[in-house]
C-alpha cells in the first residue's frame, strides 16, 4: 500500500482545542467517505515539547493509506473526496501550509502490540543539500536505522520514504517522515535527553540531513480507519 502524509496547521485564530476537536469529529467523517480509504491516522500535536524543536509550524499530520499512488494522485477528481474532505479543509486548516508526501513505509520497530503507545514523534525529514534521493534513502535506511537503539524505549520505529514520482515535477518540501512511538512523554524524554542517543544524533544526522529544512513534533494518534 502507499501511505499518503499530510502536514496540517491549524487556520488563523482558531483555538487549539477548537482546531483538534474539528479535525476529528467533523473532518474526520468526511474523510471516511472515501471507498478507497484503507486505513486513516490522525496524529494531533500535544503540548509538550522537546529540546531542538521548540518552534514547529505544524498542528498535526494526516495519514492515510491507498493500494496505489495512482489512486491517492486521483483524489481530487475523486467526488467522495472532493465533495467532502478536500471542500472542507479550508475550515480549520492553513492552507498555505499544507504539504505533502506519498511514501512507502519500512518498519524497523514494532514492539506495541503488547505495550499501546500514547505519544509519537514524528519528524519531518529533509535530506543533505547536494545528497540525492536514492543515496538519502539508502543511507536513511541501511546506515542510519541499525543505530536506534531496541532497549531505548522504543515501542515503534518507522521510516516514511517519498516516492520517486513525488520528485518529477518541484521539490518536494519534506524527503521524508520518521515515526517514533513511546509508552508515554517520560519515555520519550527518558530516550531523547540520553547521551547514547545525543551522541548518536550529533555524530550521525550531518551525514545525511539538512537541520534547517527538519523539523518535529509529539502527537497523539487518533485512528479512524
Amino acid at each position: 500500500m502507499i501511505k499518503g502524509i499530510a502536514t496540517v496547521k491549524k487556520k488563523a485564530g482558531m483555538a487549539d482545542d477548537e482546531f483538534h476537536r474539528y479535525w476529528r469529529q467533523t473532518h474526520g467523517p468526511l474523510a471516511l467517505r472515501m471507498s478507497v480509504l484503507r486505513r486513516y491516522i490522525q496524529s494531533h500535536r500535544t503540548t509538550d515539547v522537546f529540546p531542538g524543536f521548540e518552534n514547529c509550524d505544524y498542528d498535526g499530520v494526516a495519514e492515510i493509506w491507498f493500494d496505489d499512488l495512482q489512486t491517492l494522485r486521483g483524489l481530487p477528481d475523486d467526488p467522495e473526496y472532493a465533495n467532502h474532505a478536500m471542500a472542507d479543509e479550508p475550515n480549520f486548516v492553513e492552507m498555505d501550509a499544507l504539504s505533502f508526501l506519498a511514501t512507502t513505509e519500512h518498519v524497523f520497530i514494532d514492539e506495541a502490540a503488547d505495550a499501546a503507545p500514547k505519544i509519537k514523534a514524528i519528524f519531518l525529514l529533509k535530506r543533505l543539500p547536494g545528497m540525492s534521493v536514492s543515496d538519502f534513502q539508502t543511507y536513511w535506511r541501511e546506515q542510519h536505522a541499525p543505530q536506534i537503539p531496541r532497549d531505548a524505549g522504543v515501542l515503534r520505529y518507522v521510516q516514511c520514504h517519498q516516492m520517486p514520482e513525488q520528485y518529477e515535477g518541484e521539490e518536494p518540501l519534506f524527503d521524508g517522515v520518521a515515526e517514533l512511538a513511546f509508552a508515554d512523554y517520560q519515555a520519550f524524554m527518558d530516550y531523547w535527553t540520553s547521551e547514547r542517543i545525543q551522541a548518536i544524533f550529533a555524530a550521525d544526522a550531518p551525514k545525511f540531513l539538512d537541520a534547517e529544512g527538519c523539523t518535529a513534533f509529539l502527537a497523539q494518534e487518533y485512528h479512524l480507519r
